[in-house]
């Protein structure tokens, strides 16, 4: 079975207030959570500031009616993953284009199997009508969907920098997923790619070369990454002009890389039939 994995990231900040009250924020990005901090920190009344990382996976598979839920039956929920605080599982319909790829129909949540029958019953049923969204039926696909809420207590000192958010939005922008990831080196991110390769980014402070005497030389802030722990993808240049353009030349870096190996694992249809 192809499953596929797409992640999003957010934080949330807690005021903990010299009285005993606690205020905690929505859904925020690490730069505004930043600024939540400096903001609140600097009150008299704040006894500490906390943050909470937030982690949503959501894993998608084609699946068949043979392998739904029965009748009456409830879905099934997998088991809670370590570091996990819910999971939850659903369906819905996606229909399969020429080109093998997959565009969504109808409702973006069946919860049970029940739900998945009634709406293809009907969605048959009503083709003859004149106001019925018309759809060859033989091109629907069900996907079996797993959404997984990870938190986890960080620091503040844990969260991404600028720079690191704009390569994640880069690599997200061209098709490409992500793996936050500790390693014993220290934090990194997983790269998956379209023939099961993948390549990890981490952070490189010393360039390993050495300069021309021979001896190592710093680069702070410096990007590291390597495809399958032995290919190196690209390596920050001894001389960066900013973080920032070091960072965008990362991230073309992975996308040329990527695009050599069919870019991202991507869900496509599968030569069967929803009834199959």
């Amino acid at each position: 079975m192809i499953k596929t994995e797409a992640r999003t990231v957010y934080w949330t900040v807690t005021v903990y207030d010299r009285y005993g009250s606690a205020h905690r924020s929505t859904a925020l990005h690490a730069s505004a959570a930043r600024h939540h901090h400096e903001f609140w920190s600097s009150k008299p009344s704040t006894a500490r500031v906390g943050f909470t990382e937030h982690t949503l996976v959501q894993a998608r598979a084609i699946t068949t009616f043979a392998d739904l839920p029965g009748s009456g039956e409830r879905t099934p929920l997998p088991n809670l993953p370590a570091g996990a605080y819910e999971v939850k599982r659903f369906f819905r319909f996606t229909r399969a284009l020429s080109d093998g790829s997959l565009t969504g129909f109808g409702p973006a949540v069946l919860c049970t199997g029940d739900d998945v029958r009634y709406f293809y019953e009907w969605t048959v049923q009503t083709q003859g009508h004149a106001h019925a969204v018309h759809v060859d039926v033989s091109t629907l696909r069900i996907l079996d969907i797993t959404l997984t809420h990870y938190t986890r207590d960080v620091r503040l000192a844990d969260l991404p920098d600028d720079c690191t958010i704009s390569l994640v939005g880069g690599l997200e922008t061209g098709g490409l997923g992500w793996i936050s990831s500790h390693e014993k080196a220290g934090p990194c991110l997983r790269v998956p790619l379209a023939d099961a390769s993948e390549v990890t980014i981490s952070g490189t402070p010393v360039d390993e070369r050495g300069d021309s005497s021979g001896h190592a030389k710093a680069v702070p802030g410096g990007w590291l990454a390597v495809r399958d722990g032995a290919v190196e993808v690209y390596r920050s240049p001894r001389k960066v002009h900013t973080r920032a353009a070091d960072t965008a030349a990362l991230a073309a870096a992975v996308l040329k890389r990527a695009r050599q190996h069919r870019g991202g694992p991507v869900l496509r249809d599968e030569p069967r039939q929803p009834l199959a």
